[in-house]
């Protein structure tokens, strides 16, 4: 008798992390259902108790995190969203002064946020007499201002240039048709950027971008938009230290963003319903009002 092939299934995730941009948590649901493996060790953050917040805001303690970043120094309040970009901006051009060699990344939760710190930083630059020749790039989110030493983002898959969505380089020599870009990795490339336009500055990226990557230095801003899983990825990139800011005209003051970054905002499946409800079932709208039953 031939017995049917046995297949095995394996991924690594952290439900935990920013929830799927579309339908369905079919990670959750499949651990929740068949079990998994969790790896608690964490090896990102150098100092001790910067892996103790990380694994507080993995586990929904963000409260207690926040706490501690607070007694490091590592929170800024500002009376408006718009001072606490400032002052994120000196933070972090105190910290490049301090250590060029360190990678930084600035982040927060909106492409349109992204834009103005990345603005803000490359005026700072400018203050200090880099990025002195700036030549107009027409890229897919519109014309772009790059100048040599700017750092880069890379915004979509392409094989040929040995490029992904968020990689990051450095801009050693551009032209109004070239760009040779030195990536974080050490690798180098040219290519004509008439031919490639997904780009952008690489000062700032909103949190769904930086899954995924390490830097020694992270600073934050925090607006409205920010949850559980947000606060969980954009303060955990960092081997050294990640800095947040916000403003009173964002949140009041700390118990409101601490309520803000500790909202948990999973993603459902269809098998978190009794098995009796099925979508099309005229008895499903009520089945969320009863509440979810696990298997």
């Amino acid at each position: 008798m031939r017995l049917p092939p046995i297949w095995a299934c394996r991924k690594r995730t952290d439900p935990a992390q920013l929830q799927a941009i579309e339908a369905g948590a079919a990670f959750r649901a499949t651990a929740e259902r068949h079990g998994s493996v969790e790896i608690t060790e964490i090896r990102r953050q150098r100092e001790v108790w910067q892996r103790d917040a990380t694994r507080q805001l993995a586990t929904g303690r963000t409260g207690e995190a926040l706490a501690t970043y607070v007694d490091a120094g590592m929170v800024t309040e500002s009376a408006t969203r718009e001072s606490a970009r400032e002052a994120l901006i000196e933070r972090w051009d105190r910290a490049r002064i301090a250590d060029p060699g360190a990678a930084q990344m600035i982040l927060t939760h909106t492409r349109a946020e992204c834009e103005e710190l990345n603005g803000l930083a490359r005026d700072r630059l400018k203050f200090h007499g880099h990025l002195a020749t700036d030549i107009t790039v027409k890229t897919t989110h519109g014309e772009r201002l790059f100048a040599a030493e700017d750092r880069i983002m890379f915004l979509r898959n392409e094989r040929e240039l040995g490029v992904k969505n968020g990689t990051l380089g450095t801009i050693e020599q551009l032209d109004h048709a070239r760009m040779a870009v030195r990536f974080d990795d050490g690798r180098s490339i040219a290519f004509d950027h008439k031919n490639y336009t997904d780009l952008t500055h690489g000062y700032a990226a909103t949190i769904h971008k930086s899954q995924g990557v390490t830097v020694d230095r992270t600073h934050v801003l925090a607006t409205p938009g920010l949850d559980r899983h947000g606060a969980y990825v954009a303060m955990s990139r960092h081997r050294d230290g990640g800095e947040l800011h916000y403003g009173r005209d964002d949140f009041a003051d700390r118990a409101k963003l601490e309520r803000a970054l500790s909202r948990d905002r999973p993603k459902d499946m269809a098998l978190d319903y009794d098995g009796a409800t099925r979508f099309g079932d005229p008895r499903h709208a009520g089945a969320r009002a009863a509440g979810r039953t696990r298997s």
